[in-house]
């Protein structure tokens, strides 16, 4: 993970967490959420104050929450609207996360210069007893709560100081005044401040991934009208069956391909590569890295021209190590270059599944999460796996030769801003 690190692919958005304060909040929030608080001294957050080293601390990476179906936010920095969020609970928290640091920045800077701010993602469920209570959110609430309820507090003291100015002869009641007086000293003159975040709803959760019961993609408004439930781990027993009010699938069930070919949600349309050939660029090559790094002495393709290049091909296929999807890529790339690919050009059966990409009729929201689940058919694309799903990118990492490492590092560096053209 160094090298990631160094190259600002993990961690590089992370806030420290060193000072007294800034840890005294943090503990606070957590003790206020019913958390058990962090004995470390020094530790770095994202942007919804997630932390790796308080994680590894605890032994659980979901410590922010009360069951996956109760997580939380805690918010000691404004610097936190910049970072990312390296454990979601779900597709959709990065939206919210935009939505609460736009539309909330005057009162969140104003709260965390002087507590910690927490929020709830309240779906109305107690716990998730089977992956069909997912069907039953249909929105979220944010609560937000101030450690010291300087919120509440202001919305008492700008209520009695309208009380003292708008009814009649309120200077003469000494119980009124003593209050605006006790509240004063307490918490200051609050009038002026920004203080109040309202309860938020967030309703754009029609398709959404989560990593409940191990990994459930949710599609709830399909074409043909029943809600989709995809398991990625494999355990939905009645994968396939469409006599229920709500279909589910196995993300390794062969017939899930063509159930979302029929509902229009994913095709092969070309169009995509056309517009994009670097995407099919990439593919070929890291077909090609992956089955040299098979090869006894390895091979540094930095390095290599073009004929010897021919010649670690040559050897792969003595080998039986590359297979024909990186030929087909490499016509494939070909009649892109030469403008011959129309509407009617026959895609392979062995790069179906490299080319399977979203309806590009579907909303952002839709592609997003498809593209997610589409990334588990397209392990030769780790560009796409880094973009969408990044969590499956980091474990896959790890377990990838050095010079392959490398390369990709190298190419996302190069394409990551393609994901803006992909949803």
């Amino acid at each position: 993970m160094i090298k990631l690190i160094q190259n600002g692919l993990f961690g590089h958005s992370l806030v420290q967490v060193s000072t007294e304060s800034m840890i005294k909040r943090y503990n606070d929030c957590l003790k206020d959420i019913g958390l058990a608080p962090t004995r470390l001294t020094s530790f770095h957050i994202d942007g919804w104050g997630w932390s790796p080293e308080i994680a590894e601390e605890q032994g659980d990476r979901f410590y922010l929450s009360h069951g996956l179906a109760n997580p939380y936010g805690i918010i000691v920095s404004p610097k936190q609207a910049n970072s990312s969020i390296y454990l979601p609970y779900h597709s959709f928290d990065r939206a919210i996360h935009k939505t609460i640091f736009e539309q909330y920045a005057d009162q969140i800077k104003d709260i965390t210069s002087r507590s910690g701010l927490w929020f709830e993602l309240d779906q109305e469920i107690s716990a998730y007893r089977s992956p069909q209570d997912l069907l039953m959110v249909d929105y979220v609430k944010l609560n937000f709560f101030s450690v010291d309820r300087i919120m509440t507090a202001a919305q008492d003291q700008r209520a009695l100081i309208r009380e003292f100015y708008d009814k009649p002869h309120a200077w003469s009641n000494d119980e009124l005044r003593q209050r605006i007086i006790d509240s004063s000293e307490r918490h200051g003159d609050l009038r002026y401040s920004k203080f109040e975040i309202p309860a938020h709803p967030f309703n754009e959760i029609e398709n959404f991934f989560t990593v409940a019961f191990n990994g459930v993609y949710v599609f709830k408004k399909l074409p043909n009208g029943k809600p989709l439930l995809v398991h990625q781990s494999g355990d939905s027993s009645v994968s396939g069956e469409t006599k229920h009010g709500h279909v589910e699938y196995n993300v390794n069930d062969p017939e899930l391909i063509s159930y979302l070919y029929n509902a229009g949600m994913i095709s092969n349309n070309i169009k995509l590569f056309e517009e994009h050939p670097v995407l099919l660029e990439l593919m070929q090559e890291h077909l090609l890295l992956e089955a040299a790094s098979k090869l006894e002495e390895p091979v540094d393709f930095s390095t290599i021209n073009a004929t010897q290049k021919k010649g670690v091909v040559n050897r792969l296929m003595k080998q039986n190590l590359l297979g024909d999807a990186y030929f087909e890529f490499e016509r494939l790339i070909m009649d892109v270059r030469d403008g011959s690919v129309g509407a009617s050009y026959s895609i392979p059966d062995v790069l179906r599944p490299f080319l399977l990409n979203p309806e590009a009729k579907l909303s952002s929201q839709e592609k997003l999460v498809l593209w997610q689940l589409l990334c588990t058919y397209n392990p030769a694309n780790p560009v796409f796996t880094y973009l969408f799903d990044k969590s499956s990118f980091y474990s896959q990492y790890k377990t990838w030769d050095e010079k392959l490492q490398l390369w990709i590092i190298q190419k996302i560096l190069a394409h990551k801003e393609i994901f803006n053209a992909l949803i």
